[in-house]
């Protein structure tokens, strides 16, 4: 767990928790149905949507190398929205396969401009496999949009074409770790599905249901804490409250506010289902109709909050911070909900690791 979670739940609660997550009787057939939803209707598909999105965007960056016009450049830009929306859409139940590959890491990492201007000012060559070899700060979709969304993308001299060589060579490294993590989850292949929506029978990691839906739980509330730190951090909440623009994560394509949005889409096919009618849910109203009205409300807040923030995001850090605050509010009040009510009400034991492995 995060230090700024472990700050949120008196030491109290923190004790009852652990006594109802004591023993697993928490077997029933409602959880079955959940994580089988979840895990075929829910990740498979978005898994499934990214794979095919960073194909896409492979394809467009080959093309700006191959054709570097204003046309090729949009639709790369595009391509690259796109890709960026279905990866944020996995916020939320990023587990298993990703997890163990470290794929946040691979796809997310903050680049190192510093690092990436030096290979560019290098001659070596760089192909599929020499980037891939890169640290990750040196490659994912951020460092995509460092040189996708810059004016230099079109530029005619070497530098223009090496940056371009470059590009071609993230979109294919990219793909090929989105089709990792996809055959990972794949019925015909590795099929993690099997092992999520069998939780608790023989031949599944995991080896209680309860083991599953600690994992599933957890994972929602981290990403709660994610989106709110996006925006935490660029108001200067950890920094004595002076805005730091630099730190907003997709500041080069204008690109935060809508990830914050796919994000919270994410979150909302856990809690709902894939058709509104499933999800977390319907295993809490089951029990708690109250609590589940209540994480209804606050996923609604977020949702409402988030689109009062006129964009793009930097210019709203200043010109109307209060929009800004009130969204990450929203964000810290819906963590709060799921960190104490929805703990209790499923007896989930939060996981204290300061290392997310992100």
């Amino acid at each position: 767990m995060s230090p700024i979670l472990r700050r949120l739940i008196p030491p109290t609660l923190l004790l009852s928790l652990a006594v109802a997550s004591c023993g697993d009787s928490q077997g029933t057939a409602l959880r079955s149905a959940f994580l089988k939803e979840l895990a075929g209707d829910v990740a498979l598909p978005t898994y499934r949507d990214f794979s095919t999105r960073t194909e896409t965007l492979a394809g467009a960056l080959t093309a700006l190398e191959a054709t570097p016009t204003e046309t090729t450049l949009t639709e790369a830009r595009a391509a690259w929205r796109e890709t960026r929306g279905a990866w944020l859409r996995q916020e939320a139940f990023r587990i298993g396969p990703a997890e163990e590959r470290h794929t946040s890491a691979a796809v997310n990492q903050v680049p190192s401009t510093t690092g990436i201007d030096s290979l560019l000012a290098e001659d070596t060559p760089l192909t599929e496999t020499s980037v891939a070899e890169q640290g990750a700060n040196r490659k994912g979709m951020l460092a995509i949009e460092y040189l996708l969304f810059d004016a230099a993308a079109l530029e005619e001299s070497n530098a223009g074409t090496r940056r371009r060589t470059y590009l071609k060579a993230l979109g294919a490294v990219l793909r090929t770790e989105a089709a990792a993590v996809l055959a990972a989850w794949e019925p015909e292949q590795d099929n993690y599905v099997a092992q999520l929506s069998t939780a608790g029978n023989d031949g599944s990691t995991y080896a209680t249901q309860k083991e599953a839906v600690d994992t599933v739980v957890n994972r929602l509330i981290f990403s709660v804490e994610v989106a709110e730190q996006k925006l935490s951090k660029p108001l200067g909440f950890e920094t004595g409250g002076t805005v730091r623009p630099e730190l907003e994560e997709a500041r080069r394509s204008d690109n935060s506010l809508k990830d914050l949005e796919n994000a919270v889409l994410g979150m909302e096919r856990v809690w709902l289902g894939a058709n509104g009618s499933g999800g977390l849910s319907k295993v809490v109203a089951a029990t708690n109709k109250q609590v589940d009205e209540t994480v209804r409300g606050d996923l609604a807040a977020v949702r409402s909050a988030l689109e009062t923030i006129p964009p793009p995001l930097r210019t709203a850090l200043t010109n109307d911070r209060e929009s800004v605050e009130n969204a990450r509010a929203a964000l810290a009040t819906l963590r709060a909900t799921l960190a104490s009510e929805v703990v209790s009400n499923l007896g989930v034991t939060l996981k204290f690791n300061d290392n997310d492995g992100d």
